[in-house]
């Protein structure tokens, strides 16, 4: 993700960074509250040692977040 990228939403530059999570990070097609998310799933697994950081680009005008997971 290095080259300038504008935001899906309204076309400002996005800051290139990093997301991270001490927790997975899980997808899912409802919007209803779980009690667990086991079954759902996972775009970024839980961390073994250390907290991993993945690449994502980020406007902060529309609050949007990208990133690439797996």
């Amino acid at each position: 993700m290095n080259e300038a990228v504008g935001c899906p939403e309204c076309s400002n530059e996005v800051k290139q960074g990093y997301i991270f999570s001490p927790r997975r990070i899980c997808w899912s097609e409802s919007a209803e509250s779980i009690l667990s998310d086991f079954g759902s799933e996972v775009l970024i697994s839980d961390p073994l040692f250390k907290v991993k950081k993945t690449p994502a680009l980020r406007c902060e005008k529309c609050n949007i977040v990208i990133f690439k997971y797996k």
